[in-house]
């Protein structure tokens, strides 16, 4: 390769030289990207793993402020997935709303479920969708609104169309256990 470079011609050795610093430059280019991004995925994990030891190093006063939350709760007024959009249903029939809605999805632990359903109105009048709400926001901690967007309707003017998503939270409650007297 020395012998085949040397002899070639200035301007060929100097192009030659070019397109080697060029290629150098995209690939240290290249290389330093991959080291950015690479140390900001380590930076990620590093912050999510101590915000993963400091929920561990709370774990008995979140489980006890849990217990306590799940004791102030009355289970026969937490709603199960088809409850609440049954629920959804009646409530916006008495405040006015055609509601569409989606099926519900569930997220659960040992002590609750958390169910959610996203649910639709297309031109909705205001008093309508402030009924529903006083509802809903009547019915908290058991139901409860995560999500909520409302636009003006384009083809109705003084119309909204809104999109809202609802949970409900579900105590879980344990099967009693029964001792059964022992057989002689």
């Amino acid at each position: 390769m020395k012998a085949w470079f040397f002899s070639k011609l200035l301007r060929e050795k100097l192009l030659v030289i070019g397109f080697i610093m060029l290629a150098a430059i995209i690939w240290l280019s290249s290389a330093g990207a991959h080291l950015g991004k690479t140390r900001l995925e380590f930076k990620a994990a590093g912050a999510e793993l101590a915000t993963q030891a400091n929920w561990l190093a709370n774990r008995e006063t979140i489980e006890k402020l849990a217990t306590e939350a799940a004791s102030k709760l009355d289970s026969t007024k937490t709603h199960d997935a088809t409850f609440l959009v049954s629920e959804i249903m009646s409530m916006a029939k008495r405040s006015g709303l055609a509601v569409n809605t989606e099926p519900p999805r569930t997220q659960g632990s040992a002590q609750f479920a958390v169910h959610t359903v996203l649910v639709s109105a297309r031109k909705a009048d205001m008093s309508a969708v402030l009924r529903f709400y006083q509802e809903l926001a009547s019915r908290a901690p058991y139901l409860g609104l995560e999500e909520l967007s409302i636009q003006g309707d384009r083809g109705a003017v003084g119309m909204l169309n809104l999109n809202l998503r609802i949970a409900s939270v579900e105590l879980i409650r344990k099967p009693n256990t029964v001792a059964l007297p022992a057989v002689p």
